[in-house]
């Protein structure tokens, strides 16, 4: 990555928004692209107890700002900018841009002129300067450390310490249904047309409740106790899988009893079935030993596929697509290439894994290569092509951990209490970082941190770069005395990730735990009423989706 104009950090004209004289209250002006690069500031911000106002809907270009959004800009004297690569084609960013520039000229004729402030945080080290750049601060976020940058925001703001206890975020929006529109000039406030807003959708009525709260929940979901549903989110769209088929919910449409169903598939798993995995307009998902090819839009079903009578396993991942083809294991430890287009077999490699239902590592897809952990100790790369092994790396305990592939290094757990980084070319090892116990957590990484449970009862935050800790949680009870963790148990699951939030299911005490992102703060705790093993949650959009052996599934707010 480029360094920064010069100019970008701290300057020597820069003020401390504490001297300005303003309410404090800042308002987040982001490209719709960025919405996920946000999320430390955002946790940041919540951490601080900063007022702060964000929005996730997106804007097209040809509308106008919304009189929510003009009064949000009229109420707040700080406008916190992310300049990155999006910024210079965002038609909103444009626009919140012009209605700030003429509530600062509006304040200057009445002789405020240093109320209102403008920071730009820099993301991308090659960000280009606009006109509209004449900020108050630069905080180059691009080039220095999280911590560095943070410390700068948190000084401009005039951030003077923590805040004890659980943080509670202030966020003022997440989403909405449709509003008024109305043309900004030099004052943009002036004359807004104030409507009653109602909101129109799943996300929005997720937005109004406080983290930890259910925002909604489908009950019925899976009617087989002790067998909880699977959710998937793409787009707009859930899709359920459970014991009684394949379902479709429509998130734009909220009643009281959820989110409308879109459609239903009948499937009768005898012994197992995935999670939905979505990619464009095809659905995969796997049940008892073979793969189902079906429409996202109907729920019809293009082809089917299974491994050979000889194989005789259930599939055992959720099928993954890459390089024109599918890619899932079965329970005996093949793995098999399935083409995309008509489910054809097109190879198969047995990876000496033994027979295992329950746990076994999944696959991952980087480019032409597929990644996955085995019963045997190694971590495997295999040639998408044809499943020959390119490259082996043993470890001193057994793979069950599910990798993840981010920028060329591939992420995984093992059972010999190490998280390792490896070198997706070669499978050399860039770092790893030893925990107290088997890792057979799967990791989810997300602006640069690497977030994985041990069996240690530990939930940890690691650098994705360079292994380093940022920190660690308790996933229970925490004996400052003894060290010892109570109330919480192994976990296996993928942490969840979104928004503010880091969430986790231990499965055998049926306690859903979330934490902040930005220090592992205990957010909220919830215990289910019913199992929910062989579950894990998925974090979309500020929630938290999981489904509950009480038959319900249940969408929480981050």
């Amino acid at each position: 990555m480029r360094d920064v104009k010069e100019s970008y950090p701290w300057t020597k004209d820069r003020k401390s928004v504490a001297n300005t004289g303003n309410n404090g209250r800042v308002f987040v002006s982001h490209s719709h692209d960025d919405n996920e690069r946000c999320a430390p500031l955002l946790t940041a911000l919540d951490a601080w107890g900063v007022d702060y106002f964000f929005d996730t809907q997106g804007l097209a270009a040809g509308q106008q700002l919304n009189e929510r959004i003009q009064r949000e800009l009229g109420a707040r004297d700080i406008m916190l900018r992310i300049c990155a690569a999006a910024t210079q084609r965002s038609f909103w960013m444009s626009l919140e841009g012009t209605a700030f520039r003429g509530l600062q000229a509006n304040d200057q004729r009445q002789g405020h002129s240093a109320r209102r402030v403008l920071i730009n945080l820099i993301l991308d080290g090659d960000y280009t300067r606009e006109p509209f750049d004449a900020a108050t601060l630069f905080i180059d976020a691009a080039s220095r450390p999280r911590g560095v940058w943070l410390g700068d925001l948190a000084r401009g703001l005039g951030v003077t310490g923590s805040h004890g206890g659980a943080s509670v975020s202030r966020r003022a929006l997440v989403g909405y249904g449709a509003a008024a529109v109305l043309a900004v000039g030099t004052s943009a406030g002036a004359g807004a047309l104030y409507l009653d807003y109602h909101p129109q959708s799943a996300l929005a009525v997720a937005a109004q409740k406080g983290p930890g709260s259910v925002a909604w929940k489908i009950v019925g979901a899976s009617p087989q106790k002790d067998v909880p549903a699977a959710p998937t989110v793409a787009g707009n769209t859930l899709y359920t899988m459970s014991v009684s088929g394949l379902t479709a919910y429509d998130l734009t449409r909220m009643s009281s009893a959820g989110p409308a169903r879109l459609w239903q598939k009948r499937y009768t798993p005898q012994s197992a079935f995935t999670s939905v995995a979505a990619y464009g307009d095809t659905l995969y998902v796997g049940v008892d030993s073979a793969i189902y090819a079906v429409r996202a839009a109907t729920g019809a079903k293009l082809w089917s596929a299974s491994p050979p009578d000889s194989d005789g396993g259930a599939i055992n991942s959720t099928p993954v697509l890459g390089a024109g083809a599918l890619y899932a294991i079965s329970e005996t430890g093949s793995l098999y290439g399935f083409r995309a287009k008509d489910g054809a077999q097109l190879w198969s490699t047995k990876i000496e894994a033994a027979l295992s239902r329950d746990h076994t590592s999944g696959p991952a897809v980087d480019g032409s290569s597929i990644y996955i952990g085995s019963l045997d100790h190694h971590i495997y790369a295999l040639d998408a092509r044809d499943g020959s092994i390119q490259w082996k790396l043993l470890t001193s305990g057994k793979v069950i951990s599910s990798p993840i592939v981010v920028n060329g290094v591939v992420y995984i757990g093992s059972a010999d209490n190490y998280v390792y980084a490896l070198n997706a070319r070669d499978g050399s090892v860039k770092w790893k970082y030893l925990t107290g116990d088997d890792v057979n957590s799967s990791p989810n990484v997300v602006d640069g941190v690497v977030y994985i449970a041990s069996d240690d009862k530990y939930l940890y935050a690691l650098d994705a770069e360079s292994g380093n800790p940022y920190w660690r949680a308790p996933m229970g009870t925490l004996d400052a005395s003894s060290g010892l963790i109570s109330d919480a148990s192994p976990v296996t699951c993928q942490p969840a990730v979104t928004g503010d939030s880091v969430s986790v299911i231990d499965t055998l005490n049926f306690i859903i735990r979330s934490y902040n992102r930005l220090d592992g703060a205990v957010r909220w705790t919830y215990t289910s009423r019913d199992t929910v093993e062989n579950v894990d949650p998925i974090g979309v959009g500020g929630l938290i989706y999981f489904g509950s052996g009480d038959d319900t599934l249940y969408a929480f707010s981050a």
